[in-house]
C-alpha cells in the first residue's frame, strides 16, 4: 500500500528545506506608549530645530490688537480771548446770545476740530453753553442789514460776530428768516428782505499762536479780506473788509485767540 504525505508533513518539509528568518516587528524608534508598556521611561520631547544653533525659531502667530493708525485729527478746546494790537487783553467772549466781550465773567467754552487736510474754513462750536440755543451754538458772522449785504475793500459795512447755525465751508451764507419755524418747511424759500445771512465755517487756526482769523464768503461768492474789530461802545466784535473806513473812535482792530 502506497502512503501519501499529509499536509502537515509537507509544511515541515518546507521549513527544513528553507531557513526561516524571524523579523523584529518593533518600530525603529520606540513610541512612548510602547516604551511605557515595557516599563521604560518615555522619550524626551522631539525638537524640530527650534532654538538650535543655526536654526531660526519658528514664529508663533498670536492674536494682537492692530496698532492705532494716526487719524490726523486735532481738537482744540478753551476760551476765546480778545487782544488789542499791542497784545493787551481786552476781554473774553461771553456765553450769552450775541457773544459780547467782557472781563472774565461768564466765558464761552469752545471746541475746534482741525485735520491734516482741513486747516481752514473751520467751525468754532460752543460747548457746555447754558445760554445759547442748541441750533445756534456756533461762532460766526451774521449780516445786520439784509441777506445780500457784502463786505470788502472800500466798503464800510460790517457783520456781526455772533452765535449762528452751522454752515458748510466756502458756501454762500445761509439766510435766517425772521421766524425760525420757517426752517421746518421743506418748500424752497426766497430771501425775504428782513432775512439775515449767517456763516460759521469761516475760521482758520494758527496751530502755533492759536490765533483765529476769518474768511467770509459774500452772498455773491466773492472772498473779501476779512478783519476783526472791537467796538468798545457796544462791547461786541464786528467783521469788516476795510479797517481804514472804521471812523468811530470806539472801534479798533483786534486779534482773537484760543486760550485755556
Amino acid at each position: 500500500m502506497m502512503l501519501f504525505p499529509s499536509p502537515l508533513h509537507f509544511v515541515l518539509a518546507l521549513c527544513l528545506a528553507f531557513p526561516v528568518f524571524i523579523v523584529n516587528a518593533s518600530p525603529v524608534s520606540d513610541s512612548n506608549g510602547y516604551r511605557l508598556a515595557r516599563g521604560l521611561p518615555p522619550l524626551p520631547p522631539r525638537n524640530f530645530g527650534r532654538n538650535k544653533p543655526g536654526y531660526a525659531p519658528t514664529p508663533v502667530r498670536r492674536g494682537t490688537s492692530p496698532s492705532p493708525s494716526p487719524s490726523g485729527v486735532t481738537q482744540y478746546t478753551g476760551r476765546l480771548e480778545v487782544r488789542s494790537d499791542n497784545g493787551s487783553v481786552v476781554g473774553y467772549v461771553q456765553d450769552k446770545p450775541g457773544l459780547p466781550v467782557a472781563g472774565n465773567y461768564s466765558d464761552l467754552k469752545i471746541s475746534i476740530t482741525a485735520s491734516l487736510n482741513r486747516k481752514e474754513h473751520l467751525n468754532v462750536a460752543a460747548t457746555e453753553s447754558s445760554a445759547l440755543p442748541s441750533i445756534y451754538n456756533y461762532v460766526g458772522a451774521s449780516s445786520n442789514k439784509g441777506a445780500d449785504m457784502t463786505i470788502g475793500k472800500g466798503d464800510s459795512s460790517t457783520l456781526l460776530f455772533t452765535n449762528v447755525q452751522r454752515s458748510k465751508p466756502l458756501e454762500r451764507p445761509d439766510f435766517t428768516p425772521a421766524h425760525p419755524r420757517l426752517f421746518l418747511t421743506a418748500r424752497p424759500m426766497s430771501r425775504p428782505s428782513n432775512a439775515s445771512s449767517a456763516e460759521s465755517s469761516i475760521w482758520k487756526l494758527d496751530s502755533k499762536t492759536k490765533e483765529l482769523t476769518a474768511q467770509y464768503v459774500n452772498p455773491d461768492g466773492t472772498l473779501p479780506s476779512t478783519f476783526l474789530v472791537y467796538d468798545s461802545a457796544s462791547g461786541h466784535i464786528l467783521f469788516t473788509g476795510d479797517v481804514g473806513l472804521m471812523n468811530s473812535s470806539s472801534i479798533a482792530q483786534i486779534g482773537l485767540f484760543v486760550v485755556d
